[in-house]
């Protein structure tokens, strides 16, 4: 059995970006029982929505309460669907759970879902001018008090939100 990596995650997600009738199954995998699957499913769910969240919209809502209810012992699934659930928000309403989900996880006892956090807020800025203040608020914080991977992913929201106004002009 071939050891699970990055590698392997890519491959599955650039697949199933090919073959989209896989993405039920996938989805399905993320509310199975089996706790390595599910990490695994979600980092493929990540790599799918770095290229097409659009697959994953019409399983926004149920991929935002799955977030919500995972424990704190599956951090790596909270990290990755931590990314995929403001990328699959598509309503307004989607946008303003994603970002109260943020919050919370912005105060996580894991450094990988703290990361998440910041760079999904500034994401969900992006689409619902609302959210800016918080969003800077949050970075303003992880820069000031951060750890070295907060402080990293601040500033990558802050270069996104840069290009994304570059664009705009």
């Amino acid at each position: 059995m071939k050891r699970w990596g990055l590698p392997i995650a890519r491959d599955l997600a650039a697949e199933i970006l090919v073959d989209k009738s896989a993405v039920r199954s996938m989805v399905r995998e993320l509310f199975g029982d089996d706790v390595e699957v599910r990490k695994r499913a979600a980092d493929v769910a990540r790599r799918i929505t770095e290229k097409n969240d659009k697959l994953l919209e019409p399983y926004a809502d149920e991929l935002a309460g799955l977030l919500e209810g995972l424990p704190i012992e599956e951090s790596r699934t909270r990290w990755h669907l931590g990314l995929v659930v403001p990328r699959v928000a598509h309503t307004r309403i989607q946008r303003l759970r994603a970002a109260r989900t943020m919050s919370l996880l912005a105060q996580d006892e894991s450094n990988v879902v703290r990361c998440s956090a910041v760079e999904g807020l500034g994401l969900l800025a992006m689409q619902e001018a609302s959210l800016r203040d918080e969003a800077e608020e949050m970075i303003e914080r992880f820069l000031r008090e951060g750890t070295k991977a907060m402080k990293s992913r601040a500033r990558a929201v802050m270069r996104i939100w840069a290009t994304s106004e570059r664009r705009k002009k």
